[in-house]
């Protein structure tokens, strides 16, 4: 016991005067027989401790040892002077250790990227070498080099997805705590590949934050114009905004206004969009006919290029790069699913192609139709008839939230009323916002949680200067569900170590729960009794568009390992190709439209590489929850459900609600939701 808080003082205090370890490779070093001599050596000092335990830590340990370690004898030392029966005590010290470093480099992280995630200021080109530096990038070097990194996987071994998916529900809050423990430091990322990364992460979210449409410079092919002037729209999240709520307008313009904002889309799919246009007013186009104009003249034009694409390559081999120092994760795909959304690959695909090919998704195409009074068109992925607001007009919403909520100040100040509104007690609610700050965003919004609970997270949302319009208000609320989940989540959870949540599909729930009740929050009642059934079709639709265009996420990146070399232009023809497929095999049957690759828009691809199915897996989450939740008291259970902590999908799932998550409820609600409405088309 002594010996260990000596080394852990040694290495931590002598850390700053050790020269870098420079990693060539991962090539396993450490010779099976000295592995097998230190368990023996181990089981023999600790005769009452778990022997599976050691045999994992050593043989974890030893995967990550390296020979600048130190020789095989050293590695055996080592492991005989460093294990412990006591991993109470040190998980402790750990947790205490870990909350303070990350959370005060999340705090740093956040403040050197605040001058791109907030306002409309001009950036300084410091602004992105700031916001693209990361005090994270070399905290792996220095706990592996120091050997931290090494105690913790010696004395709290990784347990696979199907053994914690097996035995978390059975664990104590202190043995999940050890097993989320042994679950850090799952590579060896050098410092200088992982600052490379961040650096490239940069670049491509500012591309993305800075890809605004003036809308008012877009003309059909007769030079006529039908957005109000000053009207900016990033893309792809401002363009569909738009487009969904011009459902509301039955007239001809509305489906006009559709027909041009999906042109525009393919446009910037397939990159032939003008780069004047991007992020600058005063020229017109017309995407229906891809042509350009200058001073009312029709002018020749520098198309975009492939940018897109490029970007996205930069982000695939800043990924792949750290494939090798990844024994456990060994390649971009696993890291995504197995280790961050702890789901499968396989198991995802599953689920998504399963609610993809159901038969009631027919169904639900045909009752559109008819509710639209025209064929369906490829945008109709976007339907958002079914919400409650789609019999509100949009600038009557609109209006009412602008002022409401004037700036990015007005709304942080009646985050308290909202949570009020939905349930929460007045103290309950100012103590939870006390920890939720809202900026005004340069892009389309985002949250950033708090890695420590002396600090807040952030709410970001764009707000014009009209005040804010009802879609960034839907926006927000969306967002603030992630804020609440954030905040429980920490500060609810006793163990440092066990705060947060399996995935971030699970704070996608939270935010789509929070998001669909906006309408609840500004005052508007709906008294219709088939509510809940059309509360079904809207979150099975959402999750049938989002669904395919993870599916694009997810086979674009198998289409780059199997094609490495690959260059921006052959990308581009690849992710067409893969949305025109996923489109043609799911959807085509249902809109009787062929070939749009309109599943390849989403900015998540260049920005969040493969961060798309967490929506869909998101929308189960939902549902589930929501059928949980009705009759209980709203507040309550999101309290007691997100206090739950970190621990596996499943084992969350079945705490939070009872049954693990499945697609096959979701489907049979939604065609009892939709036979029980397809015979009344008036509501």
């Amino acid at each position: 016991m002594k010996n260990i808080w000596l080394i852990l003082f040694a290495v931590v205090f002598f850390s700053c005067k050790q020269s870098e370890i420079k990693i060539d490779n991962m090539e396993k070093y450490i010779p099976s027989t000295t592995v097998d001599e230190t368990i023996k050596e181990l089981e023999s000092k600790f005769p009452q401790t778990d022997k599976e335990l050691i045999r994992r830590g050593v043989t974890l340990t030893s995967e990550f040892w390296i020979s600048a370690d130190g020789s095989p004898d050293e590695f055996k030392e080592f492991c005989i002077n460093n294990y412990t029966s006591d991993k109470k005590s040190l998980s402790d010290r750990f947790a205490k250790n870990m909350e303070t470093v990350f959370g005060r480099f999340a705090q740093v992280s956040k403040e050197m990227q605040f001058p791109i995630h907030v306002g409309n200021a001009p950036l300084l080109p410091i602004d992105e070498i700031f916001a693209a530096w990361s005090p994270f990038a070399h905290i792996t070097d220095d706990w592996f080099d120091n050997k931290l990194a090494m105690i913790l996987h010696l004395n709290f071994p990784y347990y696979s997805l199907d053994e914690r998916n097996a035995k978390g529900l059975q664990w104590s809050a202190d043995e999940n705590a050890a097993v989320n423990l042994g679950l850090n430091f799952a590579s060896r990322t050098p410092g200088k590949l992982q600052q490379e990364a961040g650096e490239i992460a940069t670049r491509a979210e500012l591309y993305i934050s800075d890809y605004n449409i003036y809308m008012h410079n877009i003309v059909d092919e007769n030079g006529k114009r039908y957005f109000p002037k000053d009207m900016r729209l990033i893309s792809h999240w401002g363009l569909r905004d738009e487009l969904k709520s011009n459902y509301t307008d039955k007239t001809e313009t509305g489906l006009l206004k559709q027909k041009l904002i999906y042109d525009l889309m393919t446009r910037i799919i397939n990159q032939e969009i003008p780069q004047e246009l991007i992020n600058t007013k005063g020229n017109d186009y017309c995407p229906t006919n891809n042509k350009f104009f200058k001073d009312g003249k029709e002018t020749a034009f520098e198309r975009e290029n492939d940018v897109r694409y490029a970007f996205l390559l930069e982000v695939f081999k800043s990924d792949k790069a750290t494939d090798k120092y990844s024994p456990l994760y060994p390649d971009a795909i696993k890291r995504a699913f197995d280790q961050g959304l702890e789901m499968t690959f396989e198991e995802v695909e599953t689920m998504f192609t399963t609610l993809l090919s159901a038969t009631v998704n027919r169904k639900i195409g045909e009752f559109i139709r008819k509710r639209l009074g025209r064929p369906l068109q490829a945008y109709d992925i976007w339907y958002d008839g079914f919400k409650s607001r789609s019999s509100i007009n949009d600038e009557e919403l609109s209006t009412k939230t602008a002022k409401l909520f004037p700036d990015a100040k007005a709304l942080e100040k009646q985050l308290p009323d909202i949570l009020q509104l939905l349930g929460y007690t007045k103290e309950r609610a100012e103590m939870l916002c006390k920890y939720i700050a809202v900026d005004a965003a340069r892009g389309s919004g985002h949250a950033m949680g708090a890695s420590m609970r002396d600090d807040v997270s952030r709410l970001r949302v764009r707000v014009p200067e009209t005040g804010l319009n009802y879609n960034g208000f839907n926006i927000a609320m969306h967002e603030f569900g992630h804020n609440v989940e954030q905040t429980v989540s920490l500060y609810d959870v006793e163990n440092y170590l066990n705060s947060g949540i399996p995935n971030t599909a699970f704070t996608e729930a939270l935010a789509f729960l929070f998001q669909k009740r906006d309408l609840d929050v500004l005052g508007f009642k709906e008294n219709n009794p088939d509510k809940s059934k059309f509360a079904t079709l809207d979150n099975y639709w959402n999750a049938f568009e989002i669904m395919g265009v993870a599916l694009v996420d997810m086979y674009a990146w198998k289409w780059m390992y199997a094609n490495q070399e690959a260059k921006p232009d052959e990308l581009k023809t690849a992710i067409i190709n893969i949305a025109k497929d996923v489109w043609n095999k799911y959807y085509a049957p249902i809109f009787e439209v062929k070939d749009s690759p309109v599943l390849a828009i989403y900015s998540h691809m260049i920005s969040y590489p493969l961060y798309l199915a967490a929506y869909p897996v998101g929308h189960l989450i939902e549902f589930q929850l929501e059928q949980h939740l009705e009759g209980k008291n709203f507040a309550n259970e999101i309290d007691r459900i997100f206090s739950i902590g970190h621990c596996s999908p499943n084992v969350w799932m079945t705490k939070a609600t009872g049954t693990k998550l499945s697609v096959e409820p979701f489907i049979k609600a939604t065609t009892d939701a939709i036979n029980e409405l397809s015979n009344d088309l008036v509501r």
